[in-house]
């Protein structure tokens, strides 16, 4: 079994324990979004060096955050799981109407990018 410590640190002395303990318990929803937009959706996967392009990747990620949780009223998980299926289904239909329309495979893979 392995036990995990959290050491909390403040640099306020005058600060006690329980006082320590109620910011880091105000600040954990924080810390859990962050976890969670670095791990699933690349908050932190940026590569570009210019400040403001970084911005406005920042800016994307949260946008599509804040669009997950609101269009299906879910937590950001489960708002990503529902986006990510509904894109899979719209990929399946969009290759159905295109082998219904006698469209080659060659030319369905351009429009995808996978060609």
């Amino acid at each position: 079994m392995i036990i995990y410590i959290h050491v909390v640190l403040s640099t306020d002395r005058e600060l006690d324990d329980e006082e320590i303990l109620r910011c880091c318990a105000q600040r954990w929803t924080i810390e859990c979004f962050f976890r969670q937009a670095k791990d699933q959706l690349q908050l932190d996967g940026y590569r570009v060096r210019h400040v403001r392009a970084v911005k406005r990747y920042w800016v994307t990620v949260l946008l599509a955050c804040v669009y997950s949780i609101a269009e299906f009223h879910q937590n950001l998980s489960a708002g990503l799981e529902l986006l990510r299926a509904r894109k899979g289904h719209s990929l399946v239909e969009f290759i159905y109407d295109a082998a219904k329309q006698d469209i080659p495979i060659d030319v369905i893979k351009k429009q995808l990018h996978v060609a």
